[in-house]
């Protein structure tokens, strides 16, 4: 039997172009990674399909909004795209990072194999990427995007802000 619940936590920061250097660099650069949840937050984590995320934007001086999102993924509930776990998995999970430019944007990093690592019981496990998108009028924006998962029967406001067991990271410069 797999012990718990899997509760993620996805928090992105985005960027333009405008905003590359200092002192927008400085003041992502003190962007928390993770945050704690509200009791109503946790209490809506408990449903299936949900997750919590934070977004924080350049034009709004990166200041988070938060809320709990209803995850709809039509073949895999557990897939957001560059990030997917395998649940249940043994006595736990796996999380899995895959590069491709259309989820995590550029500069291109293939040939890269999947990276991936397990998620036990009350383990905290965290995967951390960025990239840069443009848009056919040639607008580019930029992101960093933090997911982190635990498995547990015991969920805690603070659960997120845990030193994680293991970590995937894939951050490249994006001069």
């Amino acid at each position: 039997t797999i012990p718990g619940l899997l509760y993620a936590q996805q928090v992105t920061i985005y960027w333009s172009k405008t905003g590359r250097g200092m002192p927008e660099a400085g003041q992502r650069a003190r962007c928390p990674l993770a945050f704690a949840l509200s009791a109503g937050d946790l209490a809506h984590l408990a449903r299936a399909n949900t997750y919590s995320s934070i977004v924080m934007w350049g034009r709004s001086a990166y200041r988070p909004e938060q809320s709990v999102e209803t995850h709809f993924r039509y073949y895999d509930p557990y897939d957001w795209g560059a990030v997917a776990v395998k649940f249940p998995h043994n006595e736990g999970a796996i999380v899995r990072y895959t590069y491709s430019t259309f989820h995590v944007g550029a500069p291109d990093r293939t040939p890269r194999p999947p990276l991936a690592c397990p998620l036990g019981p009350d383990e905290l496990v965290r995967v951390t990427y960025n990239g840069r998108f443009s848009s056919p009028l040639g607008e580019w924006r930029y992101e960093h995007t933090v997911f982190s998962f635990i498995l547990t029967e015991r969920p805690a406001p603070e659960m997120f802000l845990a030193e994680p067991v293991r970590q995937i990271e894939d951050l490249a410069d994006l001069r």
